[in-house]
């Protein structure tokens, strides 16, 4: 999954990245396997920087929500492939079917999806460090399959901009692009609005 951070914890962990002992301790509550650290879950921006900060209006927001890192378990699955096709209507608006894509009959979902054969650069994800010729993520103790890979704040709000280019360039269909691809929209409209980092975590 993707887990959402603040930019100045992941500055942090990119210190020592490889000390699973630090790393364990900045991002994970003590005792909890799994249970987030403070730091990893509430952005410490104000309501109001988060108020100005929050501007597109087809999403309801509430105030709580504003200050949560991500969504589901402070975080995100993977992006689907067929977001990959939404995003690459940003950059060709005329060769991608959205309608096709946003429609409820699977047939002709199916088809419209058969048709996009672009693929969306979803941002470039970075590895911790480097030994010769392997990448290694973020070494850690906890359970899990480790964190191979991370995006900075740049990264998140340039998937962001994409997705507000083709909101703006298909405003009868807002709606219908909320419900189809509302966990998406969410997740990178809340990383670009705190100016959030985040993390690939395999569990």
């Amino acid at each position: 999954m993707y887990k959402e951070i603040p930019a100045t914890l992941l500055a942090q962990l990119l210190e020592r990245p490889d000390d699973a002992r630090r790393v364990d301790g900045l991002l994970f509550a003590p005792g909890a396997a799994s249970g987030w650290s403070a730091a990893a879950s509430r952005t410490t921006l104000t309501d109001e920087q988060l108020d100005a900060r929050f501007t597109w209006p087809g999403l309801a927001v509430s105030a709580d929500q504003r200050h949560l890192l991500g969504g589901l378990d402070l975080g995100k699955y993977p992006d689907p492939d067929w977001f990959a096709c939404f995003l690459a209507a940003a950059e060709d608006p005329a060769g991608i079917d959205l309608t096709g894509l946003l429609s409820p009959d699977p047939a002709e979902q199916a088809a419209a999806w058969r048709t996009a054969t672009e693929e969306a650069d979803l941002g470039p994800h970075h590895s911790a460090h480097q030994d010769g010729d392997s990448e290694y993520g973020f070494s850690t103790d906890t359970p899990c399959y480790g964190i191979p890979s991370y995006r900075r704040s740049e990264d998140l709000a340039a998937v962001w901009a994409r997705i507000e280019r083709v909101l703006a360039a298909h405003p009868r269909l807002a709606g219908r692009i909320v419900e189809q691809f509302g966990p998406e929209i969410r997740y990178y409209h809340g990383c670009a609005a705190r100016g959030s980092a985040d993390l690939y975590v395999c569990w």
